[in-house]
């Protein structure tokens, strides 16, 4: 199947579509077609280079932005994007683990707890510690401070102690709420959200076996919205691209949405210092 790029793309899209093998940083604003210069590149790749889709990895945040590039490269290409890994992060971290869980002492039937699943737990944690008082911090709160904790790859306890500074609150107590949480959900046989990326990271930096398999099949990573991404998710990218070197971010330093949730823009900053020649 033939496809005129440059009668598709404008100079600017053109040049990142077409961009040679290796690491690629794309800076694009807001309705400058970042959707369009992803899905002509994965097109691009596959016509262009003969590269097998099912040896692409194409990264997004949301369910609904992975289902709308992917219609759009199987549109462009013929409707051959099977094979390819295409979604969230935690999406391939959880592909990954279904199939090496136990790797990591986890059953691959294990449970993911959505966040009122978690809250739910964070509280039963809380009520048998006998800490359930008004001046306590909420499940909730205590939810979102041990998940930036992990997004950030940071510790616990310096954490809690920075976010609950200058407040009186039990910080041994919640420092024993987070232990707690741990250890029951690993009874449960269980992951949240967080424990996805934390363990998709894991498996690939402790075992070098499991790593080679998806370095050597993702021959290409291309990765949407790259401001947004903490240190597991750039971490998870570099781990897999590393073999090829082909990396493909695109971003916009001046929209990150997602501080909240451990996102580091100096992931964009750093961008050719960690990747030489890009």
């Amino acid at each position: 199947m033939a496809l005129d790029f440059a009668q598709h793309l404008n100079a600017a899209q053109l040049r990142a579509v077409t961009a040679p093998d290796g690491p690629v940083l794309v800076i694009a604003a807001a309705g400058t077609g970042k959707t369009r210069t992803l899905t002509h590149r994965v097109a691009w790749l596959a016509l262009e280079k003969g590269i097998d889709p099912r040896r692409m990895l194409l990264l997004t945040f949301t369910n609904r932005a992975a289902r709308e590039m992917l219609e759009r490269a199987a549109h462009l290409i013929g409707g051959e994007v099977g094979g390819m890994w295409g979604g969230t992060f935690h999406h391939a971290a959880n592909r990954m683990l279904r199939r090496h869980a136990a790797l990591l002492g986890y059953g691959p039937d294990y449970t993911i707890l959505d966040e009122d699943d978690s809250t739910r737990l964070l509280k039963a944690c809380i009520a048998e510690l006998g800490l359930k008082d008004k001046k306590f911090p909420k499940a909730e709160v205590l939810g979102a401070v041990f998940g930036l904790a992990a997004n950030r790859g940071a510790d616990v306890g310096e954490t809690v102690r920075a976010h609950f500074e200058g407040h009186a609150v039990d910080l041994d107590g919640v420092l024993k709420v987070h232990a707690l949480y741990g250890q029951r959900k690993r009874g449960l046989n269980a992951m949240d959200f967080d424990d996805l990326l934390v363990n998709g990271l894991r498996l690939l930096q402790e075992h070098e076996d499991v790593a080679a398999l998806y370095q050597e099949r993702m021959q290409h990573v291309l990765v949407d919205e790259y401001q947004d991404t903490n240190r597991l998710q750039s971490g998870f990218v570099d781990r897999i691209a590393a073999k090829h070197g082909n990396l493909l971010a695109v971003g916009d330093d001046f929209q990150s949405i997602y501080s909240w949730r451990g996102a580091e823009v100096r992931n964009i900053l750093s961008f050719e210092q960690r990747h030489p020649g890009a």
